[in-house]
């Protein structure tokens, strides 16, 4: 657990996010920091947009820049969230990642104490291996997502020094990414500090892009893994009473009381999911529709370059960085519908065998569930497979409309 973690605060503490530090994570040096950062995110979108602006009529040149504009707007909301949320976010992590509130579930605690009977010991391995394998993949999922991210920062970096290195032009003075300056880069000092200003806009995306992302994958993660849980529980509901010791008289009413656990937690869930996309559900929306765009432009790159040059290889990458991220939140979203469905169900699997009270506890609890608790991007459009399928025939369509216009243009 510590590990995940630390390796989370190593990577977030180069952009001055501190929601992971275990101590002093709010003080006025880590928030300097991450100000400053959100400063330089401001410049870089400042800087791109002038980009794209200037060169707008030339569309080879303005398809580049669009590429870099849509990953810097990412990446300035990305430290934007960070920052003006760092509270929430902290509290977020300490109210669901730093204390398994799962535990906070009477039956659960009393499962955790035995190492006697089938179903007892079933769940009692799936809230520990659960908890551990959710903190696994996501510290995994990071490390392949910092990697992937470096990996498109410096080969859109070494893309201009290859070709200055191999002109013979002394004069020729390229930049890594398509952003206007205000100033000349003849001189060569100033040349080195934008290209400088440029890697460092560069590696902050490493920073920005998996921090909050994997952030939230972290907490979503919880959410589906607190109704699995639940979703074990009423499924098993009589064994595991029966397990834990009560046979007798108060068999059914142990059977409504953990009943009234589940419907408790499940309350809490649902509450900390939705104020946990109140926050996030401008990101999503930026997402998606940046995500549209710089798929297609750089598949419209792709189009009218060589396939194989070194050049052309940063487009792949960039471009399959952003369709895994858009899936990757589809499919968490599809996964939430997906468990809350499965609860829904599990509720009514043996109400016949139950008493009156019971019954009508069950009713309200159907009644609540079929609200469901999915992620919304924006107004009743929510994150989910079908939304991933709409993303890609739209990046389809948009890509056809742009080929058409350069066409034309040739």
């Amino acid at each position: 657990m510590d590990e995940t973690f630390e390796v989370f605060h190593r990577v977030l503490s180069f952009g001055g996010i501190s929601i992971f530090t275990k101590n002093n994570w709010d003080s006025k040096s880590w928030l300097l920091l991450q100000i400053f950062n959100f400063v330089i995110g401001v410049f870089c979108f400042i800087f791109t947009t002038g980009f794209v602006m200037e060169n707008y009529s030339e569309l080879l040149i303005f398809i580049e820049g669009a590429c870099i504009w849509t990953t810097g707007v990412i990446m300035t909301i990305s430290l934007g969230v960070c920052l003006i949320f760092r509270k929430q976010l902290r509290q977020f992590l300490e109210e669901m990642v730093f204390n398994d509130c799962v535990l906070e579930i009477p039956i659960i605690n009393s499962v955790l104490k035995r190492d006697e009977g089938e179903k007892v010991v079933e769940l009692k391995t799936m809230v520990v291996e659960s908890q551990e394998k959710l903190l696994k993949y996501t510290r995994v999922l990071l490390k392949c997502y910092v990697g992937s991210v470096f990996l498109v920062a410096t080969l859109y970096l070494c893309s201009p020094l290859y070709e200055m290195f191999v002109s013979n032009d002394d004069s020729l003075r390229l930049l890594a990414f398509g952003m206007w300056f205000p100033w000349s880069l003849d001189d060569i000092n100033i040349y080195i500090a934008s290209f400088v200003f440029h890697a460092y806009a560069g590696y902050l995306c490493c920073i920005a892009y998996p921090g909050l992302q994997l952030t939230i994958i972290l907490l979503v993660g919880q959410n589906i893994r607190q109704l699995r849980i639940l979703t074990f529980i009423l499924l098993n509901l009589d064994e595991l009473v029966i397990e834990l010791g009560h046979k007798n008289d108060n068999w059914q009413m142990c059977c409504t009381d953990v009943l009234a656990q589940c419907v408790v937690q499940y309350a809490k869930v649902k509450s900390f999911s939705n104020r946990v996309n109140v926050i996030c559900r401008p990101f999503y929306l930026t997402l998606i529709l940046v995500a549209i765009m710089l798929v297609c432009m750089c598949s419209v790159k792709i189009a009218v370059s060589d396939k194989l040059s070194p050049e052309t290889m940063k487009y792949y990458v960039h471009e399959f960085c952003f369709i895994i991220v858009v899936l990757m939140f589809c499919l968490l979203g599809q996964q939430i519908e997906n468990e809350c469905e499965k609860l829904e169900q599990a509720v009514t699997e043996k109400w016949y065998i139950f008493d009156r009270k019971h019954k009508i506890n069950v009713r309200i609890f159907k009644t609540a569930l079929s609200q469901r608790m999915p992620i919304y991007i924006f107004g009743t459009i929510p994150l989910s497979l079908p939304t991933f399928t709409w993303f890609i025939k739209t990046d389809m369509s948009f890509f056809t409309l742009v080929m058409s216009v350069f066409e034309k243009q040739e």
